[in-house]
């Protein structure tokens, strides 16, 4: 607790919570929303697809991945600003852990659709990736449901 009291009082956090600059809080939460819907959108294109939904080819799509960790990574950085903005109130949330859970099952899913079905020889045995895609539609809606609801306990 005394890390995230720390975390929570440094000069960072108190500009982004309390700054008036239109680049503190307002900024970072936008371009934490731009982040998740540049990795949610771009899953969500190739989960839908794995799915069965439309009749493009898997291999066009490999370029969404790069633009899905570019979403994670602008997400890492936003919401850590986010995070010490408030870290003893989201850090002891059942809502923030359960957050970090599903983004957790999101990335390890995103990372094992990739090596089935878009790295792993055509012969190679692999999981089912419906089984993945369907997954990782789940987990990144409880993460964004979670991260919602963030704002309200």
């Amino acid at each position: 607790m005394a890390f995230l009291t720390w975390l929570e009082s440094s000069g960072l956090s108190v500009w982004v919570r309390e700054g008036e600059s239109i680049w503190a809080f307002p900024t970072i939460l936008t371009l934490h929303t731009f982040g998740l819907g540049l990795l949610v959108g771009a899953s969500a294109v190739v989960d839908l697809r794995l799915l069965g939904i439309g009749r493009m080819p898997l291999e066009p799509l490999r370029p969404l991945f790069s633009v899905m960790w570019g979403g994670f990574w602008l997400n890492a950085v936003t919401g850590s600003l986010l995070f010490g903005a408030d870290a003893t109130g989201r850090g002891t949330s059942a809502f923030f852990l359960a957050k970090l859970v599903f983004v957790a099952i999101g990335v390890v899913t995103m990372v094992s659709i990739k090596r089935s079905a878009f790295d792993a020889p055509p012969d190679a045995p692999a999981g089912s990736p419906k089984l993945m895609a369907a997954l990782s539609l789940a987990a990144w809606t409880a993460a964004i449901m979670t991260g919602r609801l963030l704002a309200y306990v």
